[in-house]
């Protein structure tokens, strides 16, 4: 469906977080559904255990609460495409505003029968949908020739691990340990299933914020610098996408 990146294009280097711990510059084109404010008080709640933990917080940076969401078919970044960034999103419109009309002919609306912390380079809830809302997801996504970009598990990320942070295998073991019992202890008293929102096209900057996308236009031609990220973890007027190539590495944090 998309054109291919030249082989010969270099790729940006870009990181999710930098070496401060911030969320950084990590523009991409994804399909989510938002699980706040469908679930605020559910994501307040796990937000509010990472981010008061200080032992979490100092090898973990978490995500605002209002970012948590769902993957449903993960697109493009920029990371991937390389230096052609603004070019192949222009030139691929006509194809993210087919996705945009096929999920508002054909909509998605996700629910979470169950979920298990995920620990390694970033904090994530592996998540279990009834089989008649994946099999939707896929059958929506091979209609759209996009079957490769549905995740090899459905998860929610909670939080990025943060650059060069060594830690022991015992340290290693102790904090994952306390992760998933803080968080199972939420999980126990959630009800399930778990309503999440609509699946949407979005457009992101960061990991911080997604933002829906009509595919009218290329939100990213404006961006003629790369982009500064500020102070603070919630940006909530900018945002993510493409967790999966760390969810499912090892434990260890350093880098």
């Amino acid at each position: 469906m998309f054109t291919l990146k030249n082989k010969n294009e270099r790729s940006p280097q870009l990181r999710k977080v930098d070496q401060y711990g911030e969320y950084a510059p990590f523009p991409g084109v994804t399909v989510v559904s938002a699980c706040y404010p469908e679930q605020k008080e559910f994501c307040e709640a796990i937000y509010k255990v990472l981010q008061s933990n200080s032992f979490i917080t100092h090898y973990y940076s978490p995500l605002p609460a209002d970012s948590y969401h769902m993957t449903t078919m993960s697109l493009e970044t920029e990371q991937q495409v390389g230096d052609i960034w603004d070019q192949f999103i222009s030139t691929n419109l006509p194809h993210f505003k087919k996705i945009k009309q096929t999920l508002q002919k054909f909509p998605i609306y996700p629910s979470i029968e169950r979920m298990e912390v995920f620990v390694g380079r970033c904090i994530s809830l592996n998540v279990t949908l009834p089989k008649d809302h994946a099999a939707q997801i896929e059958e929506t996504a091979e209609a759209l020739n996009i079957e490769h970009t549905i995740p090899p598990i459905f998860h929610i990320t909670l939080a990025y691990s943060r650059p060069n942070k060594s830690i022991s295998h015992e340290e290693s073991a102790q904090l994952q340990a306390e992760i998933i019992k803080e968080l199972n202890v939420i999980i126990k008293q959630t009800l399930f299933p778990l309503k999440i929102a609509e699946a949407k096209l979005c457009y992101f900057n960061d990991m911080t914020a997604f933002i829906p996308w009509n595919a009218e236009q290329n939100p990213f031609i404006h961006r003629k610098h790369p982009l500064h990220h500020s102070s603070g973890l919630t940006q909530s007027t900018q945002e993510n996408l493409n967790v999966e190539e760390s969810l499912y590495e090892t434990t260890t944090l350093s880098s």
